[in-house]
C-alpha cells in the first residue's frame, strides 16, 4: 500500500512539474526571452511572472519531485514484481532530469539571468536562447517518466 501511495504522489508531482513547465514555455518564456539585454532582462523576468515562479512554485515542486524520485527508486529496487523495471526507469528519468535542472538550469537562471548586468549582451542572448530551447526538452523527458510511472502503477494494482 505504501508503494502505491508514493507512486501516486510521484505521478502527481511529475504532472505538476510538466504543467508548470508547459505553462512557462507557452505563456511566460515569450515575455522575457525575446530581446534579452542586460539592461532589461531582470525587469522582464519580474514582469513576465518568471521571477515569481522561481520563488514560489518551483522551490516547492522541484525538491519534492527530487525526493519522490529517490523514494520511488528505493521502492522500485525492492519490488520483485513486474513493475520493477518500468518503475525504476521512471524514477531514474526524473532523478536525472532533476540533477540536470539543479546543476545547470537553476544556477544559470539565478546567476546569469537574474543578474544580467554582469554579463556581455551577446553572451547573455546566446545563453537565454540556449536555456529557453533546452528547457522544454525537460517537459518531454518528464512525459516519458510519467508514462513509465503510470505503467508501473497499472502493474502494481
Amino acid at each position: 500500500m505504501t508503494s502505491i501511495v508514493f507512486l501516486v504522489l510521484f505521478i502527481l508531482f511529475i504532472q505538476f512539474g510538466m504543467g508548470g513547465g508547459l505553462y512557462e514555455f507557452l505563456v511566460i518564456y515569450p515575455n522575457w526571452t525575446k530581446d534579452a539585454r542586460p539592461e532589461n532582462l531582470a525587469k522582464k523576468l519580474r514582469e513576465s511572472g518568471q521571477a515569481n515562479a522561481n520563488r514560489r512554485f518551483w522551490p516547492l515542486v522541484s525538491p519534492a519531485l527530487t525526493l519522490l524520485s529517490i523514494i520511488n527508486m528505493v521502492l522500485a529496487w525492492k519490488n520483485p514484481g513486474p513493475a520493477h523495471t518500468v518503475w525504476m526507469t521512471a524514477s531514474l528519468i526524473v532523478f536525472t532530469n532533476r540533477v540536470i535542472t539543479f546543476s545547470w538550469f537553476i544556477p544559470t537562471m539565478l546567476r546569469k539571468f537574474e543578474h544580467p548586468e554582469k554579463i556581455d549582451a551577446q553572451q547573455l542572448q546566446k545563453t537565454v536562447r540556449l536555456w529557453s530551447r533546452l528547457s522544454p526538452v525537460r517537459i518531454l523527458v518528464e512525459l516519458s517518466a510519467w508514462a513509465f510511472a503510470l505503467w508501473a502503477l497499472v502493474l502494481l494494482a
